[in-house]
């Protein structure tokens, strides 16, 4: 299928989302009286929590970001010469749920922010490794180049004169990732109407939709020895799958979004509990699978208007709350599987992303507003705690909860909890 057919479509068509505003946000929490901050009021934390993520974005920026590779790095040290070895790199589907949040935030706050900044994302990584020339620059500026690193840069620019699908167009061997991207540039597409970001989600589509597994599901990624399929990759591809065809009215998304929904429900990734990392593990409830999943009920239920996808997601997160240990005695979000590796810091903030956009469908529908309260207490429960965490360096750790497992810090974990406080 070609991506050039629709994306010239009247962009009217598409705005049949509403996005609610912090303010009507503020009032939701007012009514319900939802005193979050001590003796505060609702407002005060709202007030609180805009200010800590324009912090919090900043100092993302003023520790990570690169302008030699128009992206961030997924450590402070900023080394240009460990980046031009391969030795320190973006940390990837991480960067583009950074963008999508910053998306999100300037829609929510009528601001342009980051926009110069997503452009400058898009334009340097289209083509991976398309910025080669101005690293070296930098690098031959500083003093800091050798002999043999000019061979290395003819061989690196040679590599890009191939046309390669797993280093164009934010695609890459890792279906995850790839679809991280393509929700990313789909709302810029959204919000700038630029038909090259629609072209780039679509290419993405296309690119996931190969990986269709024979037996069902989308695989993880293309490599021969990684061609299960999981819950992320395929919750992200039923999401995509329908946005896209909120968008542009294409039949074919709306199928492949039914029929990656259909495959997650046979193979019962929903046990009762939660969702299960793969078809047949126990228990495993990973906090962003618990995200991403009822986030394709709520973009299909945005796709067609049906209500029955809002009616099966709350079932589905009320036992998430209530029964699958992902949420504290003090309805805290909580990481229980793991506090290690580098990944699992940014679990929790993409599942308070997809809780927030649950609670706020809920609303608007006016049907299980018991559960959008649930949802919304656990937000705020968890806002209330990041704000008052001691910081290392500025940056927020990967534990919200009072007394921590362990005390980690990184790229993932800062820009978790600024998704949560966005949420």
């Amino acid at each position: 299928m070609s991506g050039r057919s629709y994306q010239l479509q009247a962009y009217a068509e598409t705005k049949t989302r509403m996005v609610m505003t912090r303010a009507e946000f503020c009032k939701i929490l007012v009514a319900g009286s939802l005193m979050i901050r001590g003796n505060g009021s609702a407002e005060e934390s709202d007030r609180d929590a805009t200010q800590a993520v324009e912090h919090g974005l900043k100092k993302l920026n003023d520790v990570f970001w690169l302008p030699e590779i128009a992206n961030w790095v997924d450590r402070p040290q900023k080394d240009l010469r460990a980046v031009f070895e391969g030795r320190m790199n973006p940390p990837w589907w991480s960067c583009a749920n950074v963008v999508e949040g910053m998306i999100d935030w300037m829609n929510r706050t009528s601001t342009t922010s980051y926009d110069a900044q997503i452009r400058e994302i898009y334009e340097g990584n289209v083509i991976r490794g398309g910025r080669y020339e101005m690293l070296a620059n930098s690098m031959q500026k500083n003093g800091d180049w050798k002999g043999q690193d000019q061979q290395v840069l003819a061989r690196k620019k040679k590599e890009l004169e191939t046309p390669r699908v797993n280093a164009s167009q934010f695609r890459n061997e890792y279906l995850d990732d790839s679809g991280w991207w393509a929700l990313a540039w789909l709302a810029f597409y959204e919000r700038t109407k630029e038909s090259k970001y629609l072209a780039t989600t679509i290419s993405i589509h296309e690119h996931m939709a190969s990986g269709w597994r024979q037996d069902g599901g989308i695989s993880w990624a293309l490599e021969p020895d990684k061609r299960g399929a999981n819950a992320i990759t395929n919750s992200l591809f039923v999401v995509l799958s329908a946005r896209l065809y909120r968008l542009t009215k294409n039949q074919d998304y709306l199928n492949w979004a039914k029929k990656a929904l259909n495959w997650q429900k046979q193979v019962k990734l929903y046990d009762g509990f939660g969702i299960v990392d793969r078809p047949g593990h126990r228990g495993d409830y990973w906090t962003y699978n618990q995200g991403v999943y009822l986030g394709g009920f709520e973009a299909l239920h945005a796709a067609t208007g049906e209500i029955k996808y809002l009616k099966e997601a709350a079932l589905v997160v009320k036992s998430m709350i209530e029964k699958s240990g992902i949420v504290t005695s003090e309805k805290i979000l909580l990481e229980k599987l793991s506090t290690e590796g580098w990944d699992v810091g940014m679990f929790k903030g993409i599942c308070a992303r997809y809780w927030g956009l649950l609670a706020r469908s809920l609303r608007r529908a006016k049907i299980r507003t018991d559960v959008a309260v649930q949802i919304e207490d656990v937000l705020c429960a968890s806002r209330k705690a990041v704000l008052a965490l001691p910081q290392k360096q500025g940056l927020y750790p990967l534990e919200w909860q009072s007394h921590s497992r362990a005390e980690v810090v990184n790229f993932n974990t800062h820009a978790s909890a600024i998704l949560l406080l966005m949420a």
